[in-house]
């Protein structure tokens, strides 16, 4: 469970850039490949995402969505759970995870749980660009 809360801030979601112990990235290299199957869309589509210049981009919405359903960000209903990703966060990431989360505690409201997941994804992104990065 430990290692699900710490890999999505790309999504998720979103994970920062930081050197991941081997365990972490191992982990988040199987929930990006999972998730890459679920959502449908090819590493291509994947390695062209800029959020940037689009950060809503339709192609990767649902990956996002995967990502924080996976690693249970979100619940499928759409209930982001701030409470949970902080309490699992890895200590080497908490403080920038813990700052970043604390912006983003209002996102966009969504029914479509693709959509709620990009508006996460970009306010994670707007509350630190510099550590952002997508899984």
């Amino acid at each position: 469970m430990l290692f699900g809360s710490i890999v999505v801030f790309g999504c998720l979601v979103l994970v920062y850039s930081i050197q991941l112990p081997e365990e972490l990235q191992e982990y988040a290299d199987d929930l990006h490949n999972i998730c890459i199957q679920k959502s449908g869309i090819t590493e291509a589509d994947y390695a062209a995402y800029d959020i940037k210049n689009n950060p809503h981009d339709v192609k990767i919405q649902c990956y996002m969505s995967c990502l924080m359903l996976e690693s249970k960000w979100m619940t499928p209903i759409g209930a982001i759970q701030y409470d949970y990703i902080l309490e699992n966060a890895h200590p080497e990431i908490k403080d920038l995870l813990e700052a970043a989360i604390n912006k983003c505690r209002k996102v966009e409201d969504d029914s479509d749980l693709c959509k709620k997941a990009s508006n996460f994804n970009s306010c994670m992104y707007e509350a630190d660009p510099e550590n952002w990065f997508l899984v």
